[in-house]
């Protein structure tokens, strides 16, 4: 056969091949390695997707709240002028962690873990933005140290009465006079050369007038923007201010802040705080006990260890903060021992803890010190040791009309919800 030959199609396909049977098709037919490179691909796509992006990009405004930290409060006391103590015993303030724009993946599982929870941003923010909301909550712990300090140093018996220095600008109602005169964190000092020694000043001389009336507002202004008018750098300033109508009451001048008095503790001795980046006022209760723990020998928490949520007033009323079940998971994982809460947490809290932590609800500072001394303190002989009187607990009173709950109501809330 010739070279020319070679080129005849009288010849079968098939008879010249010499692939063996079967290969030959496959080689033609790929798709079904295409089709599992492409379900591969997509699958990795969507799991980049969920894992990288950020759930804001979707429209949703909504921040996680997780467990944070159980943080013993003794060591970021700095006490100057005073003996101290150390403490064997912890009591510590519990955190939670809010995150904001998180991704996709973070949101979804938050949904289904029971120790996180999605909350709208709103809820968080006000109408204010992240930013300012950093500035608020850093006002609430700087002030939730001075109330500690005084409600702490008033126990032991130290009689200190609290500066009050005027009224704190902590939101302002957008399209309000404020929102386009003051400043998140101004300190207002006088109206029309009146002083302002506390909110109820300011909101009684703001209705004194009437909507279009021009007033004189003198202020203390932060530079540094992150402070408040209470700061040493804080420049005094006077600006005019024209109310607007006020939207629930006719006639009645609107200046549109929302306000808060500040408390300075003039103690004998420093107390100051090295607590990091936490902000908020949920540490009050921690830090006035730690303050009489570090102040008097002895164990306040007879050796246990101790986590709290809570803020304090300076009549050392405990109040509510929020986030108790991420709190409760913080403690557990820090192994504590005790968690004080204030009556309207004490329900979830004793849901979230499963008896894995016991939780005693208290509605003071006193009823705190007492529910420490069940359990081994020494509050009651270092009030006594102070010349101070001995704490008193809060009443056991159940009145559903007062407005008011109770630990003794809520007690009765679990008693009636586990029968």
């Amino acid at each position: 056969m010739s070279i020319e030959d070679t080129a005849t199609t009288t010849v079968p396909v098939a008879d010249l091949d010499p692939t063996p049977p079967g290969v030959g098709s496959r080689r033609r037919r790929p798709w079904p390695w295409i089709w599992a490179g492409s379900a591969f691909a997509l699958v990795v796509g969507a799991i980049l997707f969920v894992t990288l992006v950020r759930v804001s990009s979707l429209g949703v405004d909504e921040y996680v709240l997780s467990p944070g930290s159980a943080t013993d409060t003794a060591p970021v006391i700095v006490v100057t002028g005073a003996d101290t103590f150390e403490p064997e015993g912890e009591i510590n303030f519990t955190t939670v962690s809010i995150r904001r724009n998180v991704t996709i993946w973070e949101w979804f599982w938050a949904r289904y873990d029971e120790t996180s929870e999605v909350v709208p941003a709103e809820e968080i923010d006000g109408s204010r933005t992240a930013d300012e909301t950093r500035q608020v909550t850093q006002f609430q712990m700087n002030q939730s140290q001075d109330t500690a300090t005084l409600v702490a140093l008033n126990f032991l018996g130290y009689e200190i009465v609290p500066e009050v220095d005027g009224a704190f600008v902590l939101q302002l109602v957008p399209d309000s006079p404020a929102a386009a005169t003051l400043e998140l964190g101004d300190l207002i000092t006088e109206v029309n050369e009146q002083p302002i020694r506390s909110s109820e000043d300011l909101g009684n001389a703001i209705r004194a007038f009437a909507p279009g009336d021009q007033i004189d507002v003198s202020l203390r202004r932060s530079g540094n923007g992150n402070g408040d008018g209470s700061d040493p750098d804080a420049e005094p300033l006077d600006l005019s201010v024209e109310l607007a109508e006020h939207p629930d009451i006719d006639g009645a001048g609107f200046l549109g802040v929302r306000i808060e008095t500040p408390i300075r503790a003039d103690a004998p001795f420093d107390v100051s705080f090295d607590v990091g980046r936490v902000r908020g006022p949920s540490a009050g209760l921690a830090f006035s006990l730690a303050i009489v723990d570090v102040l008097s020998a002895g164990e306040l928490t007879g050796g246990l260890k101790v986590a709290t949520t809570g803020t304090i007033d300076r009549f050392g009323a405990v109040g509510p903060v929020g986030g108790v079940r991420q709190k409760v998971e913080a403690a557990r994982r820090a192994g504590m021992d005790l968690f004080l809460v204030p009556p309207s947490e004490l329900v979830e809290a004793t849901r979230a803890a499963d008896r894995e932590v016991a939780v005693r609800c208290v509605e003071t500072f006193d009823d705190a010190i007492l529910a420490l001394a069940e359990l081994g303190g020494n509050g009651i002989e270092a009030a006594q040791g102070f010349g101070a009187p001995a704490p008193e607990p809060s009443p056991e009173l159940i009145d559903p009309d007062d407005g008011r709950l109770t630990c003794a109501e809520a007690r009765e809330l679990i008693r009636v919800g586990s029968g």
